[in-house]
């Protein structure tokens, strides 16, 4: 092989991973799998999503469109269209094996259905193989392989009725209270994807280039990570959530930051909220744990050392800041994802470059900008140097929300409404908390820094650029 032949990839996405509780360079908690492969390889330490909900975010992994060309900005009961772009068909064409384990969310999820019943979709969109699973929540009237394995080991109705008492109330105490799941651990849902990649591992070809995705479902609520992983982290060890800022409540009633802090108020304890947080480093640690099985897996493949690896989220996880759970705001911990890459072996042994090992990025990338030329790049050998070059050409990420938009350039994010006019903004070196509103409280630099008058030009370009007509690709028609 030379440094110009086709690579394989393992790629493995987790759901609601933030990207601040992510970084290797700067853990929060032990992640040891992360961070050695992170010294081996290249880490964009500020990469950002699409979108901080699962749907759109998801459905732009894929196609390498943003949710406002696919008429889809918030999550809906949409389907994918088996002729919709798909950056891993472009990489079966090209002759990858491809092979998918996990979730992917690239269908409605709001009503029964059996997710086996996707297979044939999945093979227009590129997969020669598939074992697609739901998100947790959605468990609870879907069908797929794991509920077939909970059904035979007898834990489906306990697990459902488990689901439905966390769930079933909708925003109560009850679907954040931190309690143990029901399930024996083989079939605890990132468990069950482990074991399933792995041997999907085992039966990936020799004689051809490879693609596996291994698509996690956690670190996505409910908080209940079994043990040995439970109780692992205590919460007076962890940060402190960043309480709500002041400007935030003066937002104008319609701004989705807004309708998320009224939609939160009065609902989360400090205490809820600290044990919520423990239970998602507790649940991390399993994942750091998975992967670690994963890459001794590939270890022992005749072909890991032409294998690439890349590890990323689909969006984060607010765990209490600014008052707030989950996602679907424009705050760091929401849309800052994680990402490292691991170069193969075999580039560097035969370009003799080491280099780049161990680096990072902290310029503001895009998360489905960075999947695309890290497929495109496997034909070149799947270097560092080119994700490096690309990320360095970068004016920033955007972000999309409803009919809102958020830019990221430098340290300094901006949020634009519904007509393209400036929300907030917050300058992330002098405020990482994201607890003074530029425009309001420094309106004199707001006006007449260069830094924010670049900014908010290229925002008005964006705007108008998603406007246009030619923008949208395909409006997905959501379910009735």
């Amino acid at each position: 092989m030379n440094s110009s032949s086709p690579t394989n990839l393992l790629l493995v996405t987790f759901d609601q991973w933030r990207g601040d509780w992510g970084d290797p360079h700067d853990p929060v908690i032990a992640l040891p799998t992360l961070q050695c492969l992170a010294a081996q390889g290249w880490t964009a330490r500020r990469c950002y999503t699409n979108s901080p909900q699962c749907v759109p975010a998801r459905l732009s992994w894929l196609t390498g469109l943003a949710p406002s060309q696919m008429g889809v900005t918030r999550n809906l009961p949409v389907d994918i269209p088996a002729d919709a772009p798909s950056i891993v068909r472009e990489l079966q064409q090209a002759g990858w094996h491809t092979a998918l384990v996990g979730k992917t969310h690239w269908t409605s999820h709001d009503t029964p259905c059996d997710l086996n019943d996707n297979q044939r979709l999945l093979r227009h969109l590129g997969f020669d193989f598939s074992l697609e699973v739901a998100g947790p929540r959605a468990l609870q009237r879907l069908e797929c392989a794991i509920t077939e394995d909970w059904r035979k080991s007898g834990v489906l109705d306990d697990q459902r009725a488990d689901l439905k008492a966390r769930y079933g109330g909708g925003r109560s105490p009850a679907a954040w209270r931190v309690r143990p799941t029901v399930l024996p651990n083989p079939l605890y849902p990132d468990l069950w994807i482990a074991n399933r990649s792995l041997e999907q591992m085992a039966a990936m070809p020799t004689d051809r280039p490879w693609l596996l995705w291994v698509s996690f479902v956690g670190p996505h609520e409910p908080f209940d990570t079994p043990p040995p992983w439970h109780g692992n982290n205590q919460p007076e060890r962890l940060p402190p959530a960043t309480p709500m800022p002041a400007w935030m409540e003066q937002l104008p009633e319609g701004c989705e930051l807004r309708q998320a802090q009224s939609s939160w108020a009065g609902h989360l304890t400090n205490e809820a909220i600290a044990a919520c947080r423990a239970d998602y480093a507790d649940h991390l640690q399993l994942l750091d744990a998975q992967l670690a099985r994963l890459l001794e897996a590939l270890g022992q493949r005749p072909d890991q050392a032409r294998t690439a690896v890349a590890v990323t989220a689909d969006h984060g996880e607010l765990l209490g800041d600014s008052g707030l759970l989950y996602k679907g705001t424009f705050l760091e911990g929401a849309i800052r994802v994680p990402w490292t890459y691991r170069p193969p072996q075999s580039f560097h042994e035969q370009s003799g470059d080491r280099g780049a090992a161990g680096s990072f990025s902290m310029a503001p990338v895009s998360l489905t900008g960075l999947l695309q030329h890290t497929l495109a790049n496997l034909a070149r050998g799947g270097p560092i140097e080119q994700l490096q070059d690309w990320a360095m050409q970068q004016p920033g990420a955007v972000v999309e929300f409803g009919a809102e938009l958020l830019l990221q350039q430098g340290l300094r994010k901006l949020a634009l409404n519904c007509h393209g006019e400036p929300l907030w903004a917050v300058h992330l070196g002098r405020d990482p908390g994201e607890q003074t509103d530029v425009i309001t409280s420094q309106p004199h630099r707001w006006r007449w820094s260069p830094a924010w008058r670049r900014l908010r030009h290229w925002g008005r370009q964006e705007w108008q650029r998603r406007s246009a007509p030619e923008w949208i690709w395909r409006q997905l028609e959501p379910h009735a």
